[in-house]
């Protein structure tokens, strides 16, 4: 009866270690490229809304077409709260009036160099950025497609008061079953 019982005991096999290490270095090297490639394709459009992210104003030169783009996907809370369509639109015009500060399209989505080495652009009348808003830059948060900050500190308070309710909903059950075991007292 020995010989039909499946042998229980591990065998060690070096291709298929071999296979699973050459999977995971793959898988590493894999990763470790993409970073890379996903900031290469970075869309025009994305990249004047990042360069409005940093500080307010457009630093770079981008085509006309970029401008157009970025003002169809600026996110709606920006669109809302912000002055990112007025400066979008006041580069757009600066760069049609002056088409040779246009942008060249050398990238994918006719991007210029995003750099002109002039100083950088911001229209008349713009306050600098308040200590609030440098507060945020300073936390990373300025990448038109990162989560905005005050939208995670709601969610933490929400998800602590929700638990707080559920403590406070279990903490009333128990006293009420403990209650409930007593005998009941003698007259």
């Amino acid at each position: 009866m020995d010989g039909l019982r499946p042998n229980t005991r591990m065998h060690n096999r070096p291709a298929a270690t071999f296979s699973l290490l050459t999977a995971l270095v793959a898988g590493v090297v894999l990763l470790l490229a993409l970073p890379g490639q996903a900031a290469a394709a970075t869309p025009c459009w994305e990249r004047v809304i990042n360069d409005w992210l940093k500080d307010g104003g457009i630093d770079g030169t981008y085509s006309v077409k970029c401008y157009q783009q970025a003002l169809k996907n600026v996110p709606e809370d920006l669109r809302d709260y912000s002055n990112v369509t007025d400066v979008i639109q006041a580069a757009m015009q600066d760069a049609l009036s002056n088409p040779s500060k246009t942008g060249t399209g050398s990238g994918p989505g006719g991007a210029g160099t995003g750099d002109t080495g002039d100083k950088p652009r911001t229209p008349q009348g713009v306050p600098p950025a308040s200590y609030y808003r440098r507060g945020i830059d300073s936390l990373g948060t300025t990448k038109a497609d990162s989560l905005p900050i005050p939208l995670l500190v709601l969610a933490g308070l929400g998800s602590l008061l929700l638990l707080t309710a559920g403590g406070l909903a279990g903490a009333k059950r128990f006293r009420a079953a403990r209650r409930g075991s007593k005998p009941p007292p003698a007259p």
